[in-house]
């Protein structure tokens, strides 16, 4: 499978991973209330394993500058959250303070950055851009869980929440071909630093999103599924 390929079919199955977290909840709101938080703790555990393990390992051989890249991320999704609200939301049913309108643009930034990833990625070879997919798709369920939820408490109807969760969903590959056409002709050391940039987006998604939402539920499941998130990934790169 070349790269190209690779990176068009993974963004549309990350998209649809948002979707099938969306249709969760429009099915089984019961349901998804309990055992979102479980794909949570698993999607913390394979971010983090991704970004330490594969990201950061591969930037640091193309460039010596990929602190500033990891750093850089975290600093500005941190200012942007403080301008915008891009959490995927902490309240236990999901209402940032009702602000539906910013909720969705926010969540579509967060998405388009997602498939940006994912090009940047796949550009550095197969087996990073294979393992940050899975990342993303992970997390992906939860989050777009969040978002349909996220639009009913703005006040959005059913149906105008379900359509603007699908155009959340279709940024994921619009970023993913966009990044993997832009950075085809780019030199190693830039390459490098982005791939830092796309790890440190998947700590900051972890440490400020996923994370504090996980401890709203004191179970050990949660432990469990974060290392299971860890040891998924170190499983699959043995084999690609």
């Amino acid at each position: 499978m070349n790269n190209l390929f690779a990176t068009l079919i993974y963004s549309f199955v990350a998209g649809l991973a948002a979707l099938g977290g969306v249709y969760l909840v429009y099915f089984f709101k019961d349901w998804a209330k309990k055992n979102l938080v479980f794909f949570m703790s698993f999607a913390v555990g394979v971010l983090m394993a991704n970004a330490f393990f594969h990201l950061l390992p591969e930037a640091a051989q193309a460039t010596p500058l990929w602190p500033y890249g990891a750093l850089g991320a975290i600093v500005f999704f941190y200012l942007i959250e403080q301008v915008i609200i891009i959490h995927a939301c902490h309240e236990k049913d999901c209402e940032v303070h009702s602000l539906g309108h910013m909720g969705l643009f926010g969540l579509g930034f967060h998405s388009l950055i997602d498939g940006l990833t994912i090009g940047i990625a796949f550009q550095a070879n197969f087996n990073v851009g294979l393992l940050a997919s899975l990342a993303i798709v992970f997390h992906k369920i939860s989050e777009g869980g969040c978002l349909y939820t996220l639009l009913l408490g703005g006040h959005f109807s059913p149906t105008r929440s379900l359509l603007f969760s699908w155009l959340v969903a279709l940024a994921t590959p619009v970023g993913a071909m966009l990044a993997y056409f832009f950075t085809e002709h780019l030199t190693g050391q830039t390459l490098g630093w982005l791939l830092a940039a796309a790890a440190g987006t998947f700590i900051y998604i972890s440490a400020s999103d996923l994370v504090p939402l996980t401890h709203k539920e004191h179970n050990w499941k949660n432990v469990f599924m974060m290392l299971f998130g860890v040891g998924f990934v170190l499983l699959i790169s043995r084999f690609v």
